[in-house]
């Protein structure tokens, strides 16, 4: 992306709905002063007086919030698009910096003469510059979203709120060593799993992971034989056998249901991390590598519960290529913990933001680097 690029996609930011909130949040922060300042004088008048003062406040402030909720969802959605743009160009500013370093490393090694050496630091440099007023830019645009809300967390949070409810997620059985109880609750009090989990049970050798299906409905019971003939009718009758235990209620396809444990063989896989304990739940949430340069590709990297080998092999399951990536450079991993990326012992190394690593337990929103490609670990 071009420097113009840059400053046109900032640009396109709409930031009217900004401007707006601030002049709300102004009278909102004179609202709750105000607040505050009858509090301190409430002895000093009588008592209806200050109900009266204080229910005109509280009115002023329900309504400024009516006024501002459709404006913090217009600013809401801008802000989604800054961030993707401010994380982009963050990792360009980064990248370019790393390129500077390596042009003076291969210099101080015999790799170019002064000239070549003069001319590429030249060219660096003009792109340095452009790269690093596109995300002074960026920041302060950020900054004016920032004092349009009361705290950061309250944009923060509303920027990755979704604007549709999420798919119903799929019915599991969770497998457990306990067999159901006696008395089944109801499909209301049945428990659910959010989307973007998924539910794991574990088996007593390992964190090897079993998903059933829920379980389909019982087939009905067959029916009663036919009347006795006379001559039957004569014959003594067989001891009646005792009462059978009341027929359980039978559950709808799409119930989550309780099972008991089954011993089902699976082959082994080595892991990082401890074996959990037969029978417990291991919840892990759904996360993606979203690239952010030419370099890691165009596409999103889905996370499953499989390993993910990265590195120039072909047979990787990222392909980098370029200086400074090996052919089985780094592995992602999954375990009740979380996602983990390990540096397969490359000699150039795997940075998590900007920090090398040999093993880290990624958080959102964290940055990894295999060299010059460039990856931001997302949850959900």
């Amino acid at each position: 992306m071009s420097s113009n690029d840059r400053i046109a996609a900032l640009e396109a930011i709409d930031v009217s709905a900004v401007d707006a909130l601030k002049t709300v949040k102004a009278e909102q922060d004179v609202l709750a002063e105000r607040l505050q300042q009858l509090e301190d004088k409430r002895s000093a008048v009588a008592e209806p007086v200050y109900l009266r003062v204080r229910g005109d406040y509280e009115t002023r402030n329900r309504e400024l919030d009516q006024k501002a909720a459709p404006l913090k969802q217009q600013a809401r959605v801008q802000y989604l698009e800054l961030s993707s743009l401010l994380d982009r160009y963050a990792g360009d500013h980064e990248a370019i910096t790393l390129d500077r370093q390596e042009i003076e490393l291969r210099h101080q090694l015999g790799e170019f003469d002064d000239a070549e050496f003069k001319r590429r630091i030249a060219d660096l440099e003009t792109e340095l510059a452009a790269r690093a007023d596109a995300l002074a830019r960026a920041r302060e645009i950020k900054a004016a979203f920032l004092q349009a809300f009361h705290s950061e967390a309250e944009l923060q949070m509303a920027a990755t709120a979704p604007a549709a409810p999420p798919p119903a997620a799929p019915a599991v059985a969770t497998v457990a060593e306990t067999p159901p109880p006696a008395a089944p609750a109801s499909s209301a009090g049945t428990p659910t799993m959010p989307a973007g989990f998924r539910t794991l049970e574990t088996e007593p050798v390992g964190d090897r992971t079993q998903v059933f299906a829920a379980m389909p409905p019982m087939p009905p019971a067959p029916p009663p034989p036919p009347a006795a003939s006379a001559a039957t009718a004569a014959m003594p009758l067989p001891p009646a056998p005792p009462p059978a235990s009341p027929a359980k209620p039978v559950r709808p396809p799409s119930e989550t249901q309780m099972m008991p444990v089954l011993d089902i063989p699976l082959p082994t896989r080595n892991s990082a991390a401890p074996a959990a304990p037969s029978g417990a739940t291991v919840v892990v949430r759904a996360a993606r590598l979203v690239p952010q340069n030419p370099e890691a590709g165009r596409n999103s990297v889905v996370l499953n519960l499989n390993s993910v080998s990265i590195g120039a092999d072909a047979a990787s399951d990222v392909r980098v290529g370029g200086p400074g990536v090996d052919a089985k450079h780094a592995q992602l991993t999954v375990s009740m913990a979380g996602y983990t990326v390990v540096d397969l012992g490359s000699p150039h190394g795997t940075r998590v933001n900007a920090e090398k690593i040999r093993e880290r337990l990624l958080r959102d929103q964290d940055v990894i680097q295999i060299g010059a490609a460039r990856w931001v670990f997302r949850e959900g």
